[in-house]
């Protein structure tokens, strides 16, 4: 009787065992990406599409999550809280801004023993561009995203002012403005809300133009910020009257519905000319490299640009985890990913890519007029290397488009902010 319970608990304690063994083994490991890629943004069908691909390859053992992030900066408060915090997300994209502060916080997940035991890496990246992410023998993040900012214009509105080219100086620009004006509309869309950004950018290439693409070496002293800041306070002359507070989607909507003759921006924004514009904008876009300031120490048809975007990964204490961190994030780099995330949404990759041969015109003209540019400056945003300076900028840039600062006064705002 003794022997016969013995033999039946064993039966049940072996079976229960395999049986939690088998859910232990055929867990689904859940990957949070708390994505910008989403809503209007030009990639977020094609990230659905691979994100959906992904999970039904590996269903029952692993699952992308995309935690919807549709407003960039708040996104960008948020993960900045994180990193300091260090409570990171599983996955997640980073600015160059905060590639710095994300390898000091020691959070993010190490990705150089991945790169060194697999081969997908060094045959998916041009030579050094990992090598270059490196810091203190670590590669906490994988550079992906890269953007130009060339000048965009619609021409039927140049044409209607009496130029059929973009003019190649500050001086025929600022002319040209004013033709702009005499024909009932508005020549530059501008901003100052959160980052300032279609007008970080143009302050960006004034910047470069003026004191050349390292201009950022000699710091805030250097003359070239207030020449800099004396383009913007003319700019702020020939904009929309509701610039001053203006954010990213006003300043693109006056573009978009041809209230506006001149725009700057990153290929992303391509994808928005035919979706988001009045129709036959697409059509009546030129694209040219920023004006250039006579005597400046910048050249002619230089760009500015830079990283827009790395792959990250918060640090995981199961390895199994890890792997899978790492599984997604090959797919997302695997170069007929990139070629379809590129393709649909005009964005520019560092990853190896065989694009199509029919990929949008301003792709092809955006891509040339980089080849042929004598150099690619950094944006102000990146070029600055300081948060609070970056952060002061929008309110100098207020400030100045007021008249309650001279472009002296401004510099020395973004000064007091160090």
């Amino acid at each position: 009787m003794i022997k016969s319970i013995l033999k039946l608990f064993s039966v049940v304690f072996i079976s229960t065992s395999l049986t939690v063994i088998s859910t232990v083994a055929s867990a689904e490991i859940t990957i949070n990406w708390p994505s910008i890629w989403v809503g209007k943004d030009s990639k977020s069908t094609v990230i659905s599409e691979l994100v959906d691909e992904f999970n039904a390859a590996n269903s029952g053992s692993i699952k992308v999550v995309i935690e919807e992030q549709t407003d960039y900066d708040i996104y960008a408060q948020k993960l900045t809280a994180q990193i300091s915090t260090g409570d990171l997300p599983d996955i997640f994209t980073v600015g160059a801004d905060l590639l710095d502060i994300l390898h000091r916080s020691g959070k993010a997940m190490d990705l150089a023993p991945h790169v060194a035991s697999d081969s997908h890496w060094s045959n998916v990246y041009p030579d050094g561009a990992l090598e270059s992410n490196m810091m203190g023998g670590q590669l906490t993040n994988l550079p992906y995203e890269l953007f130009v900012t060339p000048v965009t214009y619609n021409k039927k509105l140049l044409k209607a002012a009496g130029y059929d080219e973009f003019p190649a100086t500050y001086d025929e620009f600022f002319k040209m403005c004013e033709a702009v004006t005499a024909t009932g509309k508005v020549c530059t869309s501008q901003m100052t809300a959160k980052n300032a950004w279609t007008s970080m950018l143009w302050f960006s290439q004034a910047l470069a133009s003026a004191g050349g693409p390292n201009v950022y070496d000699r710091g805030l002293d250097d003359p070239a910020f207030v020449k800099a800041f004396e383009v913007m306070e003319k700019m702020y002359q020939y904009t929309t009257s509701d610039a001053v507070g203006a954010d990213a989607g006003v300043s693109g909507g006056h573009f978009l519905n041809e209230r506006t003759a001149v725009f700057m921006n990153g290929p992303w924004f391509i994808a928005r000319y035919t979706s988001d514009g009045i129709p036959g904008l697409h059509e009546n876009i030129g694209v040219a490299p920023a004006p250039m300031l006579t005597g400046g120490e910048g050249a002619p048809g230089g760009y500015v640009g830079g990283k827009q975007s790395s792959l990250a990964a918060g640090k995981q204490s199961d390895p199994a985890k890890e792997e899978a961190v790492v599984k997604f994030l090959k797919w997302l780099t695997t170069p007929e990913n990139v070629a379809r995330l590129s393709y649909s949404s005009g964005a520019m990759f560092i990853v190896k890519a065989d694009l199509p041969s029919d990929m949008d015109r301003l792709f092809i003209e955006m891509n040339e007029q980089k080849g042929n540019a004598p150099y690619v400056a950094k944006t102000f945003m990146n070029g600055m290397g300081s948060l609070p300076i970056v952060s002061e900028f929008p309110q100098a840039l207020s400030a100045l488009a007021l008249g309650e600062v001279t472009p002296e006064g401004a510099v020395e705002m973004l000064k007091d902010a160090e």
